[in-house]
């Protein structure tokens, strides 16, 4: 009996020892297989920054070179005498924007435009040329005559100038005189009597097409102009577009009478006729055998001397 018992034992053993070896083995060879859950997270995400949607910028106009003006932007005029227009651009520079017009009076071909600014400015005295011009085409006409006399009107007047009153009447010559001397309420009362069409329309007729004049010295300025329109007034004038041989000679008479030397032409040996102050200046200039006119304009009048003096020498050559 204890013999089977142990012959089981030993059997039992046997078939455990072996099970287990089976187990071992199969444990050994088996493959094993990682399963993700369903909310798999992406750790590649979660390294890279989130990157921000791109915003696309407005397109920024830039701003036409043509309506920008720049001092050292110089444009010579088609057509312009290269010595004369170098000569002029030599002297005035790049430091201040300015416009210079030259025009020989007796040689259409012959003339010189150098400016880096196209633009009209504001002037001031330099305007009463054109109430000088608008006056001597009405007497010309026969509609006003130097024994014409203007009541000055409270509208007239200008910081109570003690020159000429509100309420009294006075010559046209002495109002003309008045206003060369720098009355304001002179001018207006002129303006008034002429007619600022007509002041305006004359200046058209001369060949100032840009020009634009206001209805009353009041508050500066008094108009805007460009340099080219100021010496195409002066041609006008010469060649007797609006006015005659005998009032052109009566306006040029009372520029150079009534009106002081200009810096344009103080350093000039001959003959000139001309009306300006520290921003515009305008001359007819005649020598024995050179007759120009001349115009500028300029943030201020250092340069106008000297300009004035190389025209000059480029004609008087």
């Amino acid at each position: 009996m204890k013999k089977n018992v142990v012959i089981s034992s030993i059997v039992t053993t046997l078939i455990a020892f072996g099970l287990y070896s089976w187990n071992v083995e199969r444990v050994n060879n088996a493959q094993v297989s990682v399963i993700e859950s369903k909310n798999k997270i992406n750790k590649s995400k979660l390294t890279k920054k989130k990157e921000s949607p791109k915003l696309s910028k407005p397109k920024e106009k830039e701003p036409k070179i043509d309506s920008v003006e720049y001092s050292n932007h110089i444009k010579i005029a088609k057509g312009s005498k290269k010595e004369l227009a170098q000569k002029i651009k030599s002297v005035m520079g790049i430091d201040n924007s300015y416009q210079v017009a030259v025009q020989d009076l007796t040689n259409s071909s012959r003339f010189a435009r150098v400016a880096n600014t196209s633009k009209t400015h504001n002037v001031n005295t330099i305007m009463k040329m054109y109430i000088l011009l608008g006056l001597f085409e009405q007497e010309q006409k026969g509609k006003i005559s130097s024994k014409t006399a203007i009541k000055i009107t409270k509208a007239d007047q200008v910081n109570s100038e003690k020159v000429v009153k509100t309420g009294m009447s006075y010559g046209v010559l002495y109002l003309r005189q008045a206003m060369m001397r720098g009355s304001k309420t002179a001018a207006n009362a002129l303006i008034r009597k002429i007619g600022q069409s007509n002041i305006d329309a004359v200046a058209k007729k001369l060949g100032a097409s840009q020009i634009t004049i206001s209805e009353n010295f009041n508050k500066e300025p008094y108009g805007k102009v460009t340099a080219a329109d100021l010496t195409q007034t002066m041609v006008g004038v010469y060649q007797g577009r609006a006015l005659n041989q005998k009032y052109a000679s009566r306006f040029l008479t009372t520029l150079s009478l009534a009106t002081p030397r200009t810096n344009l032409v103080k350093k000039i040996a001959s003959a000139s006729y001309s009306i300006g102050d520290d921003n515009s200046a305008v001359a007819i200039v005649q020598g024995r055998n050179h007759a120009y006119a001349i115009s500028v304009w300029s943030e201020n009048s250092k340069k106008f001397a000297d300009l004035g003096q190389v025209v000059y020498k480029y004609f008087a050559k």
